[in-house]
């Protein structure tokens, strides 16, 4: 369906379609309404009883089944057609455009389609897209720091997966590309909670580790015995992502699924590269911020929280 609807968009253009309906009764004010609705930017068409059939025809003289696609039996519908982006600037300007100029003319009515539904979101949903990010991360904080019993761990593991999620979405912004708002709200909480897995099973091999050897052997051989197991399960979550952009002909789901594959890419190097020196950088922090953390030291013998 993705690439027939980019096929057609390439032959006749961009079509975005809204539906505006308003209290039926006045159709001198409808008329008037789809006259300005039609003088604004970016729309191409209206279609509505006064502008298809004619407001000067008494709806008693058109056939019932030509008249119910106009009207309902208590609102009038208007269908505009637009050149724009299903999101984007210009595609919001339009659905603000559409709703003040009808606010001019009626004092009830509502906007229905693609864009206005992502416009609604934008508007709604951002603020609470920062709380909902808000509450997964110190959720996931929070477990962590219950799990390994220590303030600086859980610093450490959100930094090191917010940091892969954040390289992740400036690709987009980078290659001037638009990121698709739903994209963005998925990919923000997916990405941390799919992937922080390996920072936990990286953490908590060293910290085991750490019990017997001096903080370099115990990294070496948490990375050792631990990279493989990391480096299977992101390559399967990888190529699931990709292969569902690959396959896929909506573009959401494509944006969707090339976002889930690098993103997991980026945390997989992240937690590869940059947790282990992060753990070896801060091991005297955490030594003293983990409760009887028991972590060898080279001259005391084992169990000591002396390096």
């Amino acid at each position: 369906m993705g690439r027939d609807t980019d096929y057609i968009e390439e032959k006749f253009g961009k079509q975005n379609t809204l539906a505006l309906l308003v209290p039926k009764g006045d159709i001198g004010t409808e008329a008037e309404l789809s006259d300005a609705l039609s003088r604004l930017p970016n729309v191409t068409g209206v279609i509505s009883y006064a502008t298809a059939v004619g407001a000067q025809i008494p709806a008693e003289f058109v056939p019932e089944e030509a008249l119910e696609q106009f009207y309902s039996e208590h609102y009038s519908r208007i269908i505009i057609n637009a050149d724009t982006d299903d999101e984007g600037a210009e595609a919001f300007d339009t659905v603000r455009s559409v709703l003040d100029t009808a606010s001019v003319h009626y004092g009830e009515y509502w906007l229905a389609g693609q864009s206005a539904s992502l416009y609604d979101m934008k508007d709604i949903v951002s603020a609470d897209n920062r709380r909902v990010n808000l509450a997964a991360v110190i959720g996931i904080f929070l477990v962590l720091l219950v799990t390994f019993r220590s303030l600086s761990l859980p610093f450490l593991l959100v930094f090191t997966i917010e940091t892969a999620i954040w390289i992740n979405l400036s690709f987009p912004y980078f290659a001037g590309k638009p990121l698709n708002f739903v994209g963005y709200l998925i990919i923000s909480t997916v990405q941390l909670g799919a992937t922080v897995d390996y920072a936990i099973l990286f953490t908590n091999t060293y910290l085991a580790n750490r019990k017997e050897h001096p903080k370099k052997e115990a990294m070496c051989i948490t990375v050792s015995d631990n990279l493989v197991a990391v480096l299977i399960s992101a390559v399967i979550l990888a190529v699931s992502g990709f292969t569902l952009a690959y396959t896929s002909n909506n573009p959401i789901i494509i944006e969707l699924g090339i976002l889930l594959g690098r993103g997991t890419l980026l945390s997989l190097v992240m937690v590869a590269c940059v947790l282990p020196a992060l753990l070896v950088l801060f091991d005297g922090v955490i030594r003293r911020t983990t409760l009887k953390n028991g972590f060898h030291d080279r001259k005391q013998g084992k169990g000591s929280d002396i390096e």
